[in-house]
């Protein structure tokens, strides 16, 4: 009998121990920030209510994480205020009051998305709360197509891709253009032409508050035939006046290797190469872009006389020897603003009219 009654009150007290430990319950957790940057240090704090200080055996909070990207299941950080896994010295935990535990990750890591777990270890029912963190990732290009040179009519695709958290949206945006011409990590030209050469950035930007972005930048170089178009074909100027003629022309050649200009009178074929000095000037425009082809060229003839005269031809070549070529002849004009005879007569006369009321009203005022 007197083992049956210390059983009965072995199971009472137990029974007591058990029923004060499940009163406990975790009433929140909290992450400080909620989506932290990573490199910066998260706090996550636990709080509890109805807890006995007095109570025999104190309760104690088991904390656990399972990362997304690294773990299968749950692994224990920290047990109350003793750490057990630091994550290569990065986690720390304490015991702040009998209500509030928190567990601290300094500096958070990309890998440390996931669920950390806040759970009562000695009690009878299983009393838990999980807390999610999301680390926030600033976006990076990690792979941009290199520089491309292809010839006129080729296909043409550009490819980037870039990380982040959240994933960032990829875009395309030709320099010189305000808005994407693509919303994604490949942009295509099925046929491309000289005109699509030039620098295409890649952005890759967060869909958040803050807007972060990434970017990159690639080169399209077309190769083409080169072109010359002038302005005029025919420039006409009146000799031996003191006046100079231009002549303008714009050429494309891609890489440029000669630009020059030559000289030639009559239905000869001979041609002769004229520079900048005494009797000409060349101004050569050249694109201050450095992928762009274009060069405008323009020919002063200074003081033109009668030797003058003749096909100013403007010759490009590239570095594959294909050469193109346009000129303008430069002809004698005729017109001459002619001496009007009769306006001349007419302020003659009117001058002679004048003159004699002059004099009359003069005579006039004697007498």
């Amino acid at each position: 009998m007197y083992f049956i009654y210390l059983l009965i009150i072995f199971l009472s007290l137990i029974t007591q121990i058990l029923a004060q430990q499940s009163s406990v319950q975790i009433q929140k957790i909290e992450a400080d920030p909620p989506n932290p940057n990573v490199g910066e240090g998260l706090k996550i704090r636990c709080f509890l209510i109805n807890v006995d200080p007095f109570a025999q055996y104190p309760t104690q909070v088991l904390w656990s994480i399972r990362r997304f990207s690294q773990d299968r299941d749950f692994r224990i950080l920290a047990y109350g205020g003793s750490v057990r896994d630091t994550l290569s010295g990065r986690v720390s935990a304490r015991k702040e009051s009998e209500e509030v535990y928190e567990i601290v990750f300094r500096p958070v890591q990309e890998s440390d998305s996931g669920v950390v777990r806040c759970e009562l270890a000695n009690t009878e029912a299983q009393v838990r709360l999980e807390q999610t963190i999301n680390v926030l990732v600033p976006p990076s290009i990690v792979y941009i197509t290199a520089d491309v040179q292809v010839r006129a009519g080729d296909p043409v695709t550009l490819e980037c891709r870039a990380q982040g958290n959240p994933p960032p949206l990829l875009m395309w945006i030709r320099q010189g253009q305000e808005y994407p011409t693509s919303y994604s990590g490949i942009y295509t030209i099925e046929s491309v032409s000289k005109d699509d050469r030039g620098l295409y950035k890649c952005v890759a930007e967060q869909q958040t508050g803050q807007k972060l972005t990434a970017e990159n930048y690639v080169n399209i170089f077309v190769d083409f035939d080169p072109t010359v178009i002038c302005d005029q074909i025919i420039v006409e100027q009146v000799p031996n006046i003191n006046a100079d003629a231009e002549i303008t022309c714009l050429a494309e050649a891609y890489p440029m290797n000669v630009l020059k200009w030559e000289y030639s009178q009559g239905n000869t074929n001979v041609r002769r190469a004229i520079s900048t000095g005494a009797k000409y000037r060349i101004d050569t425009n050249v694109a201050s872009d450095s992928i762009d082809s274009r060069y405008g060229s323009r020919l002063i003839i200074k003081n033109v006389d009668a030797n003058d005269f003749g096909k100013y031809t403007l010759i490009v070549m590239d570095e594959s020897k294909r050469q193109a070529s346009a000129w303008s002849e430069l002809r004698p004009s005729s017109y001459i603003r002619p001496f009007n005879h009769s306006i001349s007569f007419f302020h003659f006369y009117s001058y002679f009219l004048i003159l004699l009321c002059l004099i009359v009203n003069i005579f006039f005022i004697m007498i």
